[in-house]
């Protein structure tokens, strides 16, 4: 049943990619701004965008990172994205957040924006999050407030071992939280 919705999901990115950004561009960007203002400085962070959609991240953070890398299932969006950035040291893939394809501990910082009530498995999408986070690694999720709760959200951080060191709820449509990756033999609280 999973791979099914992920499926429609997918069609259904792809048909609005055209005009994905026309249609929710402002929210999407009011959550980037709220999202990096609660964060130290990223300059010099290898920079992971799971869920990428258009690329509309990468504009807030051209010219502060060196190498970043932006995933997404949906192909058009992926090349509208390609179309878009086309800053040395930024790359492109299609793929599924749920089952990434980097190394374990890739990553400085990793952002989730809107991504997980897409998601039929958010748990696993967050522990994918985990494993490509370096040690210490910065975590920026939103949970859509039409679908997670504050308390499911911090449930389901805490269960993918999230310490969540800041949260947002006041300026969008989202709770927006702040994560470092907790130790491996850490427990959940």
């Amino acid at each position: 049943m999973g791979e099914q919705i992920k499926r429609n999901l997918m069609e259904s990115y792809n048909l609005s990619a055209s005009i994905y950004d026309q249609l929710y561009g402002e929210e999407q960007t009011a959550k980037h701004i709220e999202g990096l203002k609660m964060i130290p400085p990223v300059n010099g962070s290898i920079i992971l965008d799971a869920g990428c959609g258009s690329g509309l991240l990468f504009e807030k953070l051209n010219g502060l990172i060196d190498l970043a890398v932006g995933i997404d299932f949906s192909e058009r969006m992926i090349k509208i994205a390609r179309s878009r950035i086309k800053v040395e040291g930024i790359e492109f893939i299609i793929g599924d957040v749920e089952n990434m394809p980097f190394n374990n501990d890739a990553f400085d910082t990793v952002f989730m924006f809107t991504v997980l009530n897409n998601t039929p498995k958010p748990l696993q999408a967050l522990n994918e999050a985990w494993r490509v986070l370096k040690e210490k690694g910065c975590l920026v999720v939103s949970f859509l407030k039409k679908t997670f709760t504050e308390e499911e959200a911090q449930t389901l951080l805490n269960a993918s071992r999230f310490e969540t060191v800041n949260h947002s709820s006041e300026e969008t449509n989202d709770y927006i939280y702040i994560c470092l990756k907790k130790s491996f033999y850490s427990t959940p609280q």
